[in-house]
């Protein structure tokens, strides 16, 4: 149908046939609290032995509607462990504890752990 062919009888019932489709969005895939980790961006020379997820995890503070400066559902990843956190190295040991570094952190996160708890 042409447009100079629509009359106003007409226009609700083609208004109504084109937006009859319309998408239901999907409900969240992730909930205000949950744990993830965000995918990292490889170049093309990026060794494919290499994490494609941060070693850090962040908690989700808010789940929005439109995505804007945030991000898509594909480049989140969803931590089933979040308490376990990996050792880069074992700085300095003292008696029944050790003093390290955790891994994808930096050094005012430091911190001395009992023996026991590093496997």
């Amino acid at each position: 149908m042409r447009p100079a062919d629509v009359t106003p009888t007409v226009a609700e019932k083609l208004l109504r046939t084109a937006y009859s489709r319309a998408k239901i969005a999907a409900p969240a895939k992730f909930r205000v609290g949950d744990p993830v980790r965000v995918s990292k961006f490889k170049t093309i020379f990026e060794k494919g032995y290499t994490p494609n997820w941060t070693t850090e995890i962040f908690r989700i503070a808010k789940v929005l509607e439109a995505i804007a400066g945030g991000f898509y559902e594909h480049e989140l990843l969803r931590v089933s462990n979040p308490d376990v956190y990996l050792v880069e190295k074992v700085l300095r040991k003292r008696g029944n504890r050790a003093f390290v570094k955790w891994l994808g952190m930096d050094s005012s996160h430091n911190s001395w752990i009992d023996k026991t708890s590093v496997l």
